[in-house]
């Protein structure tokens, strides 16, 4: 009777366009967190509802959408992009999960966690406080969620344990027929519940999170609208997990003080609520915006995402040694290195940024992360190492790279959430510092896999046909995927032998694109379909760049038994190739989301 009743209050909703009044209510996020959070992540929860008549606009996180509830329909707008896609509400939720990343076995394995096996428990209860916020009457109801996550019995690890409390104030009973912007926005939520049905939208996006329903389902219960919220997360079992990790026991002393003392902290407030008149031109698609299919636009969305999340290069920094470095060159492969002498009872990994001369000699060392006691005989360690020397404009150049030296077991790589994002953005700064064109990417590995035997040649020739192409050299492309195929024929049983035969097979693929072979094309991504598959292959999934192109030129059966082939290996996105296969099956382009690499 409750959910006739919801159904019927939502029909009111939408038969009542002449009574309704013009709505807009914005809200102000803050995220404070002890591990370092990217740029633009604290502006996501701000976002803004507008509603008029029987038409709700709402913008976030760069994009806007628009649903017309009488239709019940929805359409992204990508301002950036200048696109739109409309869908019908009631496939938003498969579209949107077709476009997400999945989490991957292989990264829950490298967690050392079971997800299926994970326990979780959500409680609720009314505090008996009230406020009034925004003019409205606002109760408090708090909500905990407890999660457990077991690791691997091999590992003597305890459970990974997080609690997250949530106070969450949401706008009295009554207070819809007093306050018309509360009655409209009520209404807003009740029409998202039935047709854009969020909580199954939930389960599609992240399926192997089933343990967290509960929580999102308790969230979704009240259907009034939430004025103020506040979120503490905890990880009462990170600093003994870390402890055990690193090798040193005597951190799990401070477990107890961690357990106390959130890591996020998370809240949201309504900033506005007003029943000023909305202007119509919010709900019209912009002059001189391109439809697009659901998936192209999500596609170059997420691409321009990730472009506006880089930072401003910084200046060239100093290299160790003397002098500025002018190069910085990722994971270079010493011709000689010397293995590390593990201290008695410490076992981990530390990253260390390496400065090497001209000759390719290591003239100093710094040690971004890993455990203090490791740091100076990682240092030491790498001080022992020679490389091949890194070239610009025919001459041999200082230059910086970076890398992981293990001490004991490669599992035990102990840094810290902080210390991981700390790493990577020195990375990343350095890389922005000191650029790179795709024909200098593909001359430094080019230089970098000169050295050694065979299977080092054979291990850079993967990523020396993508660079390849990627730098517009063709013929270099189809050199090194031919003899990557080759060569894969003596290395049947090493774990990368399946990424040899798919990723050697769809740079060819791409190359007959280009050269509008689509006979060959064709060939080579089935080609590539047939592969084995590999640890990566098998938990994030196959590249699906040479399958895009392929739609784009409307070759929709071969990519269809390509789907078929994947699923074979990649097990675990059964559900996003079947939502790709009906996307083709009815003639749209797939949003491939993070598998377009």
């Amino acid at each position: 009777m409750r959910s006739l009743g919801w159904a019927v209050a939502a029909a009111a909703f939408l038969a009542a366009p002449a009574v309704r009044a013009d709505v807009t209510i914005r809200y102000k996020s803050e995220i404070k967190s002890s591990v370092p959070m990217p740029t633009g992540v604290a502006d996501m929860g701000n976002h803004a509802i507008r509603m008029k008549g029987n038409k709700g606009y709402m913008e976030a996180g760069g994009f806007t959408m628009m649903v017309d509830f009488a239709r019940r329909e929805c359409t992204i707008v990508d301002p950036a992009g200048r696109k739109y896609a409309t869908i019908p509400a009631a496939e938003y939720g498969k579209s949107m999960a077709s476009a997400m990343p999945e989490m991957p076995p292989g990264a829950a394995e490298a967690a050392g966690a079971t997800l299926g096996a994970m326990k979780s428990k959500t409680d609720s209860r009314k505090t008996g406080r009230t406020e009034t916020i925004q003019g409205v009457a606002a109760e408090e109801r708090e909500i905990t969620f407890q999660m457990e996550m077991p690791m691997p019995e091999a590992s003597g690890m305890p459970p990974m344990t997080m609690k997250m409390v949530m106070q969450v104030w949401a706008a009295k009973q009554g207070e819809a027929l007093r306050v018309p912007a509360i009655r409209e926005l009520s209404g807003f939520n009740l029409w998202q519940k039935y047709f854009l049905n969020p909580t199954d939208t939930f389960g599609k996006m992240v399926p192997q999170m089933g343990g967290m329903a509960s929580l999102f389902e308790e969230m979704q219960k009240d259907q009034s609208v939430v004025l103020r919220m506040h979120m503490s997360m905890y990880m009462p079992s990170m600093e003994a997990l870390v402890a055990r990790m690193s090798g040193q026991p005597g951190r799990r002393a401070t477990a107890g003080a961690e357990a106390e003392t959130p890591f996020m902290e998370m809240s949201q407030e309504v900033v506005e609520l007003s029943t000023a008149p909305v202007d119509e031109a919010l709900f019209r698609i912009p002059e001189g915006f391109a439809a697009a299919s659901f998936g192209e636009l999500m596609n170059g969305m997420m691409e321009a995402q990730k472009k506006a999340a880089k930072p401003a290069p910084p200046a060239i920094p100093e290299a160790h040694g003397g002098g500025k470095a002018q190069a910085y060159v990722p994971r270079l492969t010493p011709v000689k290195q010397s293995e590390p002498v593990r201290p008695e009872g410490m076992q981990g990994a530390v990253e260390v940024l390496i400065t090497l001369d001209p000759k390719g000699n290591v003239a100093d060392a710094e040690a971004l992360g890993g455990p203090e006691g490791l740091r100076k005989p990682a240092v030491d360690t790498v001080k022992q190492w020679t490389f091949r020397p890194v070239m610009r404009d025919g001459q041999a150049v200082t230059a910086l790279t970076n890398a992981s030296v293990y001490f004991g077991d490669p599992q035990y790589l102990n840094l810290g959430a902080t210390e991981i994002l700390a790493v990577q953005r020195r990375r990343e700064q350095l890389e922005e510092a000191l650029p790179r064109t795709p024909e200098q990417e593909l001359a430094d590995l080019e230089q970098d896999s000169g050295g050694g035997d065979s299977l080092r040649r054979y291990n850079a020739l993967d990523e020396l046909s993508k660079l390849a192409l990627k730098a517009g050299a063709e013929e270099k492309a189809a050199a090194y995927a031919n003899e990557l195929l080759q060569a894969a024929k003596q290395h049947e049983k090493d774990w990368n032998y399946g990424n040899a035969i798919h990723d050697g097979h769809s740079t060819l693929g791409l190359i007959a694109v280009r050269r509008g072979d689509l006979v060959s094309a064709r060939q080579h991504l089935l080609d590539a379909g047939a592969t084995p598959g590999s640890p990566q292959l098998n938990s994030f999934g196959p590249d699906m760049t040479l399958a895009s192109e392929l739609l784009k030129k409307g070759e929709r059966n071969a990519v269809l038994d390509y789907f078929a082939l994947c699923r074979n290996f990649w097990k675990m996105g059964g559900q996003r190739l079947d939502a790709w296969s009906e996307t083709v099956h009815n003639g749209g382009t797939p949003a491939f989301g993070v598998n377009l690499r």
